[in-house]
């Protein structure tokens, strides 16, 4: 079993692979309505990357 810190680490990355994974095979397979799913499936992971890369960096 995963500890609480190990699951406290992994568990946005896993969730931003698994959307991005959904994204791109839903991009691949389907229309209509996965055409939506996939830019959301693909946004949001890019979205949190630029957040990340463009907020002020904090001292620590």
């Amino acid at each position: 079993m995963l500890s609480s810190e190990s699951r406290r680490l992994w568990t946005w990355p896993i969730a931003l692979g698994v959307l991005s994974t959904s994204g791109l095979l839903t991009a691949l397979v389907s229309d209509d309505w996965g055409d939506a799913w996939s830019w959301v499936g693909l946004g949001v992971p890019v979205a949190v990357i630029a957040w990340y890369a463009w907020r002020p960096q904090t001292a620590r």
